[in-house]
C-alpha cells in the first residue's frame, strides 16, 4: 500500500487533545455528557456460548480490573444481566455472519497494533499489523469484506484539524489485503477528483457487499461517498457526512454532522437515501464522536463517555425520530455490535 503524506497543517493556533476515536464525547459544559442512570454496575460471569447463541451485543469492556478491554458479549434482552468475557483484547469490533474483526493495540513498552480475525466461537484466526491507532472497523453483512481505519500520524481525533488515515479493505476469510481506499479512483460531478490530503474513514456496507459508504476528507471539508467493490470507483454524494452508518433495511444513512466550534462539533444525523433529506436525532443533544451501529430500524446504539474527566465509556440507545429520549443501554462499554 501506498505512504501517502497526508498530514494536515493546523490552522488559526489549534491545540485540540488527541482522543482515540472509539466513542469519546467532546463536550461545551452546555452539552456535557449525562450521566447513566443510577443503577448497578455490568459484571462478568455470563456464559459467553449461552448468550451468542440468541440475539446479543458484542463490546469493548471499558470498565477497569482484569476485564479490561476485553471483547464482553451481553444479552440484547437483558443487557444489565451478568455479561460474557471472552479472551480477545479489542479497542474497536465488527462482527457479521460468523466473522469478525479486533482492533487493538498490543501489549508491550512499545505501541504496536494488530487486526485479529476471530469466529463465531471467538477464536483468533489470521492476524494483520496495522500502520497506526485503530479507528474504525466494519463486515459487510455476509461476512466476505472487512474495513479497518488507522491514524498514521497526527492527531488522534476527527475534530483535530491535523490527522491522517488509512483505511483498508480486506477479504475477511483469508486475511488478505484488497486495497488501500486511495487506490480507488473518486469521481465528483461527473469529473475525476483528487488531492494529496484525501482521508477516508467510516466504511458501512450494504446488502450487496459490493456498495459501500465512507467518509473523505479533503480541504477542510468531509464527504459522503458511495463506494463500488468491483468497479474500484467512489463517487462523492454530498458534504458534512462523518462516519456513516447503514440502516438495516439500507434505506437510510445514520451519521455525525459538524455543527459547531472545535470543542463540541458534531451532532447525529439521519439520511434518507432516496430523497436525500436529513434531520437530527433529537433525541441526543451532546457532541458524541463514534460511528453509529443501528440497533434496529428505527433506534441506534453509540458510545458515549460520562464526562470530559472520566475515562469509562457506555452503549446508550437512542430513536431517530420521535420524542423517547436517550437513554444508557449497556454500562461499561463501548464500540457495539448488534447480533441477531
Amino acid at each position: 500500500m501506498p505512504n501517502v503524506n497526508r498530514t494536515i497543517l493546523v490552522s488559526g493556533g489549534l491545540a485540540l487533545a488527541a482522543f482515540l476515536a472509539i466513542g469519546f464525547t467532546l463536550a461545551s459544559p452546555a452539552r456535557r455528557a449525562s450521566p447513566a442512570p443510577p443503577r448497578p454496575e455490568p459484571v462478568p460471569g455470563g456464559d459467553v456460548a449461552r448468550l451468542a447463541s440468541a440475539p446479543h451485543v458484542l463490546f469493548r469492556h471499558t470498565g477497569l480490573g482484569a476485564h479490561a478491554r476485553r471483547l464482553g458479549v451481553a444479552s440484547i434482552e437483558n443487557p444489565d444481566a451478568p455479561f460474557g468475557v471472552t479472551d480477545l483484547k479489542c479497542d474497536r469490533v465488527a462482527y457479521a455472519a460468523g466473522r469478525g474483526i479486533c482492533l487493538h493495540e498490543t501489549d508491550g513498552l512499545v505501541s504496536t497494533y494488530e487486526a485479529v480475525l476471530f469466529d463465531a466461537g471467538f477464536r483468533p484466526g489470521a492476524t494483520l499489523k496495522l500502520d497506526g491507532n485503530p479507528s474504525r472497523t466494519r463486515i459487510s453483512p455476509d461476512g466476505r469484506y472487512g474495513a479497518i481505519t488507522v491514524f498514521l500520524s497526527g492527531a488522534h481525533g476527527y475534530a483535530s484539524a491535523s490527522f491522517s488515515t488509512r483505511t483498508t479493505l480486506i477479504d475477511v476469510s483469508s486475511g488478505s489485503v484488497i486495497a488501500d481506499l486511495e487506490q480507488f479512483q473518486t469521481m465528483r460531478d461527473g469529473q475525476k477528483f483528487t488531492a494529496a490530503d484525501f482521508n477516508f474513514w467510516g466504511v458501512t456496507f450494504a446488502r450487496d457487499s459490493n456498495t459501500f459508504y465512507a467518509s473523505l476528507w479533503s480541504a477542510k471539508k468531509t464527504y459522503l461517498v458511495r463506494g463500488d467493490m468491483a468497479a474500484r470507483t467512489l463517487t462523492v454524494l454530498r458534504d458534512n457526512v462523518e462516519c456513516p452508518s447503514l440502516s438495516p433495511d439500507n434505506r437510510r444513512i445514520a451519521f455525525k454532522k459538524r455543527v459547531g466550534g472545535d470543542l463540541a462539533p458534531w451532532r447525529f444525523y439521519v439520511l434518507d437515501l432516496a430523497t436525500m433529506h436529513e434531520h437530527p436525532i433529537a433525541a441526543e443533544a451532546r457532541s458524541i464522536d463514534d460511528q453509529i451501529e443501528w440497533f434496529d430500524d428505527t433506534h441506534v446504539l453509540y458510545g458515549a463517555s460520562r464526562g470530559s474527566q472520566s475515562a469509562i465509556l457506555d452503549v446508550w440507545i437512542a430513536p431517530v425520530e420521535g420524542p423517547e429520549p436517550a437513554r444508557a443501554f449497556l454500562l461499561q462499554a463501548a464500540s457495539p455490535v448488534v447480533v441477531r
